[in-house]
């Protein structure tokens, strides 16, 4: 049974990695480069050692891949500059007892707030922490760790290098118009799913690609008025406009529409757009809003230049004061990590472990996951994972090959890492594994190898129970318990819209709360699945997200041409999602009554549904 269970494994996760293949393969030769590199100078020069610490500076090029090459350029700088600062503080603590585990799970959980709150991707912290464990096992003096801090500075040079060389081939906007064309593709596909099973999931994924590439275009830095800026411009009117189909509408669409859509793509390469044949209106509810949309997409191809205007991406300082607020999830996260590395690592001194420090490398990995079911999977692809890359290692490395063959060994197994760990945590463990021996193993050429096979094992399994128990006694509801403030987020976003659709005032702000709005909605759906995860299954709580969520999308649908509601009715509707926001926040009990809204049924029932929701949750 099980050696089928593995052969099926990997035979999903040969397919998922020939679907993510054609943009994963050129990130992957990219970081197998930054690590080969240094190392092979290191063992040409006879100084095998050298070339493994530099190597940990080149592990910068694993951040944001695929993001914008301004963006990247400024993050794969700021993470080389901090594996350098986790070499020399590891170098400087280690052999120092109580210090060493103080300096590893300060800058652990230091490094894991900054990441999260910089919404950086997975690796996230755990390159900065692996650098300061690994240093923490390697004694020095003060010249000495300033040495090993100056390869890793180099080897992150290399590393920025390498992730900005693809610009110099004239691809210098590649990752931006990769997402435009994604936003492009999600709205279309959500006028396919119109009538269907499908349409909700369709409907979050094309609110989600939007937000993606807003996203990418605010972390480009683009110049004032550029098209691909005011393509984002139109996905945005061409998804409130699909937004508003899929609510009027009770049957499939004709498919006609989405080919319109997807015939704009060529216009982010500058080219002229598709002329695909609009399909008749009568009939179709909402239509008549969609044809206008994609007229206007047609004949501007983009917007006015006054018209491309996007919300800057926020900068760093902003992104931690925002991580620090009371409700937010990143501190918990953070401290966790922080204080399971330090745990590991005593753990591991008290235990008189050969190599401590794989013990916290260990409970940071695993704690990575973003629930409790996430971790307790990531358990056991991290402890088979390891069984199979130690037995993997041995093969490489039992026979005391030559330097240049582990070298190789290294890069191959630093291209399987990048090409699988989207798509399967436990084969990707076991390449990590010998990816991490190997480095070992050219560090301390003279240890013996099976020694830290054997080790690697136990202090695998020691970490990975630790992260267990760290995970059910530090904080475990947090995101539970941070989940309604979430939600009075999204309906206090919603009241924004509104506001801004229903007051001539405010109405040159809509596009502004409009994008809000969709972040919020994204953020909702990451917390509730966690919180969701943390209470073992509990859904009380869902009705509420539920009907925040439907609540949303009417406000993203509403159209320009809707009548507005007398003012008195609508400032009791605002009063009363007021009052939602306030009772989810903890302050208040929930509204009672639902005001009327002429001409707006369907919003009307959706707060009326909100409310019950609230209601029941609040007890």
């Amino acid at each position: 049974m099980l050696p089928a269970r593995v052969a099926g494994d990997v035979r999903r996760t040969v397919q998922a990695v020939r679907a993510v293949a054609p943009g994963r393969v050129t990130v992957a030769l990219r970081a197998t480069l930054a690590v080969a590199l240094p190392l092979s100078a290191g063992v040409a020069a006879g100084r095998p050692e050298l070339g493994a610490a530099a190597s940990f500076g080149a592990l910068a090029v694993l951040y944001v891949p695929q993001a914008p090459y301004r963006f990247r350029a400024r993050v794969v700088r700021r993470v080389g500059l901090g594996l350098a600062a986790a070499v020399l503080l590891g170098s400087l603590a280690a052999g120092h007892g109580v210090v060493t585990v103080l300096v590893a799970g300060l800058v652990a959980g230091t490094a894991s707030f900054v990441c999260q709150a910089a919404e950086l991707p997975p690796p996230r912290e755990l390159m900065l922490v692996m650098a300061v464990l690994a240093a923490t096992d390697m004694p020095s003096d003060p010249a000495g760790a300033a040495t090993r801090a100056g390869l890793a500075a180099a080897g992150a040079l290399v590393a920025w290098l390498l992730t900005m060389a693809p610009a110099l081939a004239g691809r210098w906007r590649a990752p931006e118009q990769a997402a435009v064309i994604a936003a492009i593709g999600a709205v279309a596909g959500l006028l396919d799913a119109v009538g269907s099973a499908g349409a909700g999931a369709a409907r979050h994924a094309a609110v989600t690609g939007v937000q993606r590439a807003r996203a990418a275009v605010s972390q480009a830095a683009l110049p004032p008025g550029h098209p691909l800026a005011g393509l984002v411009v139109i996905a945005e009117a061409l998804l409130e406009a699909a937004l508003h189909v899929e609510v009027e509408a009770t049957a499939p669409l004709d498919p006609g529409w989405a080919a319109a859509v997807r015939a704009l793509t060529p216009a982010v390469h500058g080219l002229p757009v598709g002329n695909v044949v609009l399909p008749e209106t009568v009939g179709t509810a909402g239509a008549g809003l969609l044809t206008r949309a994609l007229t206007d997409a047609r004949t501007a191809s983009v917007p006015p230049a006054a018209a491309r205007t996007l919300p800057p991406w926020p900068t760093l300082h902003r992104q931690l004061a925002a991580g620090l607020r009371r409700h937010s999830v990143v501190l918990p996260s953070a401290a966790r990590i922080g204080i399971a590395v330090a745990v590991g690592v005593g753990l591991g001194q008290a235990l008189g472990l050969g190599h401590a420090y794989w013990v916290g490398l260990t409970a940071a990995a695993v704690l990575q996951g973003s629930n409790l079911a996430v971790t307790r999977g990531r358990v056991l692809h991290r402890l088979a994972g390891t069984v199979a890359g130690v037995v993997l290692t041995f093969a490489v490395l039992g026979w005391n090959p030559p330097l240049w063959v582990v070298v190789l060994a290294v890069a191959a197994a630093q291209f399987a890492v990048e090409l699988v760990i989207p798509v399967h945590y436990g084969l990707a463990v076991t390449a990590i594994t010998v990816l991490a021996l190997g480095l070992f193993h050219l560090g301390s050429p003279t240890e013996d190898v099976s020694s830290a096979l054997g080790a690697r094992l136990i202090d695998t399994a020691i970490g990975a129970a630790l992260a267990l128990v760290l995970r059910r006694v530090l904080w475990p509801r947090a995101t539970v318990a941070r989940l309604p403030q979430r939600q009075a987020r999204v309906v206090a976003a919603v009241r924004a819209v509104f506001a801004s659709a229903w007051s001539p005032e405010l109405r040159p702000r809509l596009p502004e709360r409009r994008r809000m709005l969709q972040t919020e909605l994204a953020a909702l759906r990451v917390v509730h699945a966690d919180a969701l995860a943390d209470a073992g299954g509990a859904d009380a709580a869902w009705p509420v997200s539920s009907a925040a969520e439907e609540l949303a999308f009417l406000a993203l649908s509403l159209p320009a041409h809707r009548p507005e509601p007398p003012p008195a009715a609508a400032d009791a509707f605002l009063a009363h999602l007021d009052g939602l926001d306030a009772a989810l926040s903890g302050s208040t009990r929930p509204p009672t009554g639902i005001p009327a809204l002429p001409d707006h049924p369907r919003t009307a029932a959706a707060a009326t549904a909100l409310t019950a929701a609230v209601e029941v949750a609040r007890g």
